[in-house]
């Protein structure tokens, strides 16, 4: 009986362990083909989130090519440092939190509150943690694309290309096309205003005294777009000659060589920052200079340097109707 007990038991134990087995195997294809909520389910939540992200980041960011190469900037960027370009920015409504110590310094038509200058310290660009930098060139690109999205520029048209294409990098096309609109609507009222009080047949130079440098100035800085493309007036023949179709800015010339240049009007600035020049002074008493129509007639517009020095679109902007101002008050 001992022995008969002992199989019994060793039987009912193998099927209590089959019948154990049966069961889980019946508890996980129940849970494998009629439970949604397992293991398929949280592998579609995890591809949902990663969709989710791919998604966020092709909204929040784009590849744009530049001068450099290409850089992964914001779809529309808040937190924007320039070392050159703040009318750009200004133009779109944007008040760049960091800006290079000349411009902040020496810009007439801008606030400076809400910038802070950079200098040339990448330490303080990286305190401000802009979300973008854009240069002027790419002579600095290693440097600030190590801190954020850089986008190099080298800008040499007029105001409206340049916050096109500021536009562009910023995501604000919408802004740039209404800046342009009041832009050219601020301009033809300017233009309207000196196109009846001028003759069409009068003509016009900008002449700069440059430390000790005389210099004469074409179509693009120093007033040049807001005077000839702005106002539309008549270049001096010979204004028109070396500097239409031309990449010159500007040409250094000499005394003798004056009246060649001179038109019926003269906007003239001077940059002398240490006051050591005496070139303002001895053309003023020469008799080459007060033989000049313009002289004779009290055409010499004098316009502070820095007023005509900025060449970005707030600057030509302003230029515009000070230009014309100074032309109406010396009728």
């Amino acid at each position: 009986m001992g022995r008969k007990r002992i199989i019994l038991i060793c039987f009912m134990a193998v099927v209590m362990l089959v019948g154990m087995i049966a069961c889980s195997n019946t508890k996980n294809s129940e849970n494998k083909a009629g439970n949604p909520a397992a293991s398929p389910a949280t592998d579609n939540a995890s591809a949902n989130n990663n969709a989710a992200t791919d998604v966020g980041n092709e909204k929040s960011t784009r590849l744009y090519e530049h001068m450099a190469g290409s850089s992964e900037i914001p779809v529309k960027a808040e937190r924007v440092v320039t070392d050159w370009y703040y009318g750009q920015l200004v133009a779109l409504g944007i008040k760049p939190i960091g800006t290079d110590d000349y411009v902040l310094n020496n810009h007439p038509f801008i606030e400076k509150e809400g910038t802070e200058s950079i200098g040339q310290s990448l330490e303080k660009i990286i305190e401000l943690q802009p979300d973008l930098i854009i240069s002027w060139g790419a002579t600095k690109y290693d440097e600030f694309s190590k801190i954020a999205p850089t986008v190099p520029l080298e800008l040499s048209g007029g105001p409206k290309e340049s916050v096109r294409i500021f536009g562009e990098i910023l995501g604000r096309e919408a802004e740039a096309e209404q800046w342009i609109t009041q832009f050219d609507n601020k301009v033809q009222a300017a233009r309207e205003k000196v196109s009846h009080t001028i003759k069409e047949d009068e003509t016009f130079t900008i002449f700069n005294i440059w430390k000790n440098k005389l210099r004469v100035y074409g179509f693009v800085n120093m007033g040049g777009y807001a005077l000839y493309e702005g106002l539309q007036v008549t270049p001096a023949p010979k204004v028109d000659e070396v500097f239409r179709n031309s990449e010159e800015w500007y040409r250094e010339i000499s005394y003798e060589v004056i009246s060649e240049f001179a038109g019926d009007h003269i906007i003239l600035t001077t940059y002398d920052p240490e006051g050591t020049s005496t070139v303002l002074k001895d053309l003023e008493a020469s008799a080459i200079w007060n033989n000049l129509d313009a002289v004779k007639n009290g055409r010499v517009h004098t316009i502070d340097y820095n007023s005509l020095y900025n060449d970005d679109p707030i600057a030509i902007e302003n230029q515009v109707e000070l230009l014309a101002e100074a032309i109406l008050a010396g009728r």
